[in-house]
Order: C-alpha cells, then structure tokens, then sequence
C-alpha cells in the first residue's frame, strides 16, 4: 500500500504538474491525499483547483483554503486583496468546495501503525511543527493522538524532513509550489508501510521557478513581489 503526499501547492499549477508527472513515473500508489492550501498566493488557483478536482482523492483543508473562505478579516490589507482575487479566479463554486474540504485523512495499516494527515498539526490549521521543536512542544500537539496512530504526516511549513519522536513517525512533505527549505524543487513524499512501520520517500522534482516567475508578473494577482522573492530564494 503506496501512500503520496501533496501539500502547499498555493497556486503553483507549474508546480504540481511536475510533482504528477513524476509521480506517474514511480511505481503505482493506491492513494494520493492533498493535504492543503491550495490556491492562495499563486499564479494559477483556478487551474489547481480544477486539477486537484479532477484527481477525485483526499483533500484535506490548509490555513489558507480557509483564508480564503472567511476572507481573511485578521490579515493584512495586501493580504485580503490577494485573497479577493483568488476568490475571484475561482468562483464561488471554489469557495464553497474550500469550505467543505475535512481537517485530516486516516489511512488504516491492517498490519501495523496507521497514517494521520493533517495540514499543519493535529489540533489546528497554523502553528508549525518544527523539525527542532521541543518535547514539551510535540507534547502539546502530539500527546492525544490515537496510540494506533504511528505516523502523523503534514506540510504547512514548506520544510520538508522526516523526525521520530517516541513511537512516532513524523513526516513533514515540504511544499510542492513554494518551497522554503533552499531547494527550489517541488517537494512530495510517498509512504509505504513495510510490517509494522512506514518508509518513507521525500521526492524532489525540477520545474521551470521562471516560468511561474513570469505567470506571477503577468497574472494580475495584487502585490505579486513578495511571492516571487520567496519563490527565488526559497527560504525564510
């Protein structure tokens, strides 16, 4: 049982037809779970939400799907117009799917430990967990999962790396539109239980970073610098 990961595709079209071709090229999957943000602060919501759509798997919601369905009432102005426009490439019918979309997916292991995949960390859709994070700090978001649960897979921070913490797996998948770990590459992962526990495949997959630099300037998204800066430097 082949298990992909997407997450933080934030528009990046280019992107995600990378990370799909290159999935198409690995041995099968029986699921591809999406896990969040998928439109926000890109060229492309439109296209990425038709083409998350059309892939009939998991999605699960990410901070910014909601920005975008509450209009963000606590951000920026810069940010609530970016977020007005998105909206609008999308349409309403895009909103209201943002809406419905689940905060976590649960894939069982018959065999072993199960699959937890949430956007950010089992208790809400913004803080990160960070691959230094404290035990008093994975205590507090990690502590009341599921015993059955081995793996607790997420994005959310555009850092893609893997962790243990007590009998857990920690798996964060990186970005696949706007990285920020200083590897420009789009990032996914594919799980795969082997027994009692998982292995895990952090993939990275070349894409043309100018081309969406392009599409950014062309778009007519609002403030579009502060996106590609961080497209081009990936990094924090």
């Amino acid at each position: 049982m082949r298990i992909a990961i997407i997450s933080d595709i934030h528009g990046n079209h280019l992107a995600f037809e990378a990370v799909m071709q290159d999935l198409r090229q690995q041995p099968p999957v029986d699921q591809l779970v999406i896990a969040g943000d998928l439109c926000l602060n890109g060229p492309c919501p439109k296209q990425v939400l038709e083409h998350v759509q059309s892939l009939d798997c998991p999605v699960i919601q990410g901070n910014t799907d909601m920005e975008i369905v509450t209009h963000a009432p606590d951000k920026s102005e810069k940010k609530r117009n970016t977020v007005s426009w998105t909206r609008e490439q999308i349409g309403a019918a895009g909103v209201v799917y943002l809406a419905s979309l689940p905060f976590s997916h649960r894939i069982g292991n018959p065999d072993g430990s199960d699959l937890y995949i949430v956007h950010a960390n089992p208790l809400n859709l913004e803080d990160a967990i960070f691959p230094n994070a404290s035990d008093s700090v994975l205590e507090h978001f990690l502590g009341g999962l599921d015993e059955r649960i081995g793996v607790l897979a997420f994005g959310h921070l555009h850092i893609a790396y893997t962790r243990h913490w007590r009998h857990l797996l920690l798996v964060d998948v990186g970005s696949c539109g706007i990285p920020r770990d200083e590897d420009h590459r789009a990032s996914y992962a594919i799980l795969n239980p082997q027994g009692p526990d998982w292995s895990v495949e952090i993939r990275r997959v070349t894409y043309d970073v100018q081309a969406v630099v392009k599409q950014l300037k062309t778009s007519g998204m609002p403030n579009p610098e502060k996106r590609i800066k961080t497209l081009l430097e990936a990094k924090y």
